[in-house]
């Protein structure tokens, strides 16, 4: 993408000023080869904007994170839908213990969450056990999960991205010619502006069918390795494959990022 800032006002002392509207302004789109694939850029972004630092709860409480350890980020109350977060205790033993963060902070009512707490070796055990269940029930599961993303795909409704990337060329040819005849642009430059935000929405969406398409492939060659089931905790599973951890007063539930779906009792 290339943007005219400024202009040339004196040629032979090569003067430039910034350009404030005073010449027209455009964009062009695809000017230049990108020097990652577009998927790859919009899975990045989508990364980046999961490891930001603040999320809104269901609840609409405004929380902090960070991804330090492998539960960070994905544990979630099931009662009030804010996050359970980190804390240590030392009586009788020391332990790390995951607490909603709403019954450790009173809410403005004077009323906490009352869930109850999870001790950290009962949540790696109960981890344990859910990837077990993925790796029983993944065959069936998975095929069920594609043929929904490809159902998705198929049904997909508006215009495709080689059909917005077309649209675009044609109204920015329009802009240059407007531009180069000075005319009024406004018009075709909003048409520009909506069309960027109509094809943001279908790579966001794409990208969202190919990323639990990969993950889909990831828990594949999770399954393949351990035919028989894991033995030991793995954190680096956990930050590969999981997408959230619920917790229920009698049970939690996991969600993997292919959209498999697992209880596992407490």
């Amino acid at each position: 993408m290339t943007k005219i800032f400024g202009f040339m006002v004196r040629i032979f002392i090569l003067q430039k000023v910034k350009n404030e509207g005073i010449m027209p302004q455009y964009y062009v789109e695809n000017d230049h080869p990108a020097i990652i694939p577009k998927s790859v850029f919009m899975q990045v972004q989508q990364i980046i904007k999961q490891r930001h630092n603040r999320i809104t709860t269901k609840n609409g409480k405004h929380r902090r994170l960070n991804g330090k350890y492998c539960f960070s980020q994905k544990l979630f109350c099931g009662k009030c839908g804010d996050i359970l977060q980190r804390n240590m205790w030392y009586r009788p033993e020391k332990v790390v213990v995951r607490r909603c963060a709403s019954r450790v902070r009173r809410s403005k009512t004077g009323r906490r969450c009352m869930i109850r707490n999870v001790k950290e070796p009962l949540l790696k055990e109960a981890t344990v056990e859910a990837f077990n269940q993925l790796i029983e029930g993944h065959e069936l599961a998975s095929k069920q999960i594609k043929a929904n993303i490809m159902k998705v795909i198929k049904n997909s409704k508006g215009p495709t991205l080689d059909q917005i990337d077309q649209q675009l060329e044609e109204v920015q040819m329009k802009l240059i010619q407007a531009a180069n005849q000075h005319q009024d642009c406004d018009a075709l430059t909003q048409q520009i502006m909506d069309l960027r935000k109509q094809k943001e929405k279908v790579q966001s969406r794409e990208t969202d069918q190919q990323a639990k398409l990969h993950s889909l492939d990831e828990i594949k060659e999770l399954v393949e390795l351990h035919k028989y089931g894991l033995v030991d905790f793995d954190e680096q599973l956990v930050r590969r494959l999981v997408e959230k951890i619920t917790i229920f007063q009698r049970y939690m539930e996991f969600t993997f990022k292919d959209g498999e779906v697992i209880r596992v009792n407490m």
